[in-house]
């Protein structure tokens, strides 16, 4: 059973969070979509504070493909993300258009999304406040649209986005009997800026780091920072650090050229370590040359 105080209820991690968005930036940038040049199909599952009751589990699957011109990208995403008595699954159609700006690209790109709300009231054990508040038993779905808006530039060595992600701040539904808390329930605007430079120390070793900050007003400020190597052109180390959480090493191989895998461990720092065995993120990536054009090898982002 998972405790809640009422009045008060406010689902904060609305969005999952990923260790490895910096190899698969579709996932925080619509205007990623076909920028790898070639079809990519990537698929990833996070086990978040393993041995923690209610703990969120997420998996996300995404393809994306440039137009033939390369002009243009397209993309279709998904996810499952389960948190406590929530569970959200959100389709996303992905278009991106880019223009060439100096030694590189810049693309814009818009996503639109269904997300399909389930709230387990069931699951929740109440301790009530003096108001009298109480919520709704049972369980209760609600379907919201979400739209993003994203710009993102890259050439070989350096790569930077930005994102404004529920545009429209969806309403989650949520309502308690004999009151309204929908200031509580409503998907919160973002501002998600990433960014990255390669900086090729020698034939065998490529050094990246990068970063990730997500603002919006109504949660606490979010800022992730990594530094990872590219060893032989086939395997990938690094190490983040995570503002107010706690830090996770990250590591990518390159079976072949289009088959990739990669895993990170975190563990947080704060009062949570007590409680759990750390976070788990397992990813495959596919990539699938279907213009049979020249694309970069080996890429940076």
């Amino acid at each position: 059973m998972v405790l809640v105080f009422l009045p008060t209820l406010n689902f904060a991690q609305q969005d999952p969070q990923f260790n490895q968005y910096y190899f698969n930036p579709i996932l925080v940038n619509p205007a990623y979509a076909g920028t790898r040049g070639m079809m990519s199909i990537v698929g990833v599952h996070r086990s978040q504070w393993v041995g923690f009751e209610g703990a969120p589990t997420t998996q996300s699957f995404a393809i994306h493909s440039p137009s033939r011109n390369k002009k243009m990208g397209y993309g279709f995403q998904v996810f499952n993300d389960r948190l406590g008595p929530k569970n959200t699954i959100a389709a996303s159609g992905i278009y991106a258009y880019k223009i060439r700006l100096g030694r590189g690209k810049l693309g814009f790109g818009l996503r639109a999304s269904i997300y399909n709300y389930t709230f387990d009231w069931s699951k929740i054990e109440y301790k009530e406040s003096n108001s009298g508040y109480a919520l709704n038993q049972g369980r209760e779905s609600y379907l919201t649209p979400s739209f993003d808006f994203g710009m993102y530039y890259h050439d070989k060595f350096n790569y930077v986005g930005l994102e404004l992600s529920h545009l429209n701040q969806g309403r989650l539904g949520v309502q308690a009997q004999n009151v309204n808390i929908e200031s509580t329930s409503r998907q919160n605007a973002q501002a998600i800026l990433i960014g990255g430079k390669a900086f090729r120390i020698n034939r065998q070793v490529v050094f990246k780091p990068s970063f990730l900050a997500r603002y919006s007003p109504n949660l606490p400020f979010f800022f992730d920072l990594n530094a990872s190597f590219l060893l032989k052109e086939k395997f990938w180390i690094g190490a983040s650090y995570r503002r107010g959480y706690g830090a996770a090493i990250v590591f990518e191989y390159y079976i072949n050229k289009a088959f990739r895998i990669g895993y990170s461990y975190d563990v947080s720092v704060t009062t949570l370590n007590r409680q759990n065995f750390g976070s788990h993120e397992i990813f495959i990536g596919y990539d699938i040359n279907l213009f049979r054009s020249r694309v970069i090898s080996p890429r940076y982002f």
